[in-house]
């Protein structure tokens, strides 16, 4: 299959993974930015798994079905990608550009999501305020800190449901 990463490592800046004591915000030390992981062959199984949206939209057979490259993680300066939830994206914005996800082209990807069901909680890496955009608008939630595995989970307020 082609990797249709390109030069994109923008994967490598905003997680935590903490099987290579990389937090999130800061370029993973096997980074080599702009052309590849200097590990790869021995990356970490959660690298292995990982693809973005724009990833995942690379794969698709009709080609209308995927995002244009204006949308690619290191272009637009957010990483979407699925959860650990299948209703919420996650859209983690690249430090030094937390307001990405607000850009037209970025936020009418968000609402087009949001109208087919799906929350996307969007914000800065390992920030734990970030905004969850439904087909009901947008609203602050809290996230915990990311865990052991470098995961960030919703907080739900009191009697507060997923927002959809």
């Amino acid at each position: 299959m082609t990797n249709h990463c390109g030069s994109c490592n923008a994967c490598c800046r905003v997680f935590d993974v903490p099987a290579v004591e990389k937090k999130a915000g800061v370029w993973c030390q096997h980074c080599d930015i702009g052309k590849g992981c200097k590990i790869y062959e021995t990356r970490p199984e959660v690298c292995v798994q990982f693809k973005c949206l724009y990833l995942l939209s690379q794969e698709r057979d009709d080609h209308r079905q995927r995002l244009p490259p204006s949308l690619r993680p290191d272009k637009c300066k957010v990483v979407i990608t699925p959860s650990t939830n299948e209703n919420v994206m996650a859209a983690i914005t690249m430090p030094g550009d937390p307001g990405a996800w607000r850009k037209p082209e970025v936020y009418a990807l968000i609402k087009k999501m949001a109208d087919e069901g799906f929350g996307i909680c969007a914000g800065a890496p390992a920030s734990t305020r970030r905004v969850l955009i439904t087909r009901k608008g947008e609203k602050e939630v809290r996230m915990t800190e990311p865990d052991e595995v470098g995961m960030q989970y919703y907080i739900p307020e009191d009697g507060d449901g997923d927002g959809r």
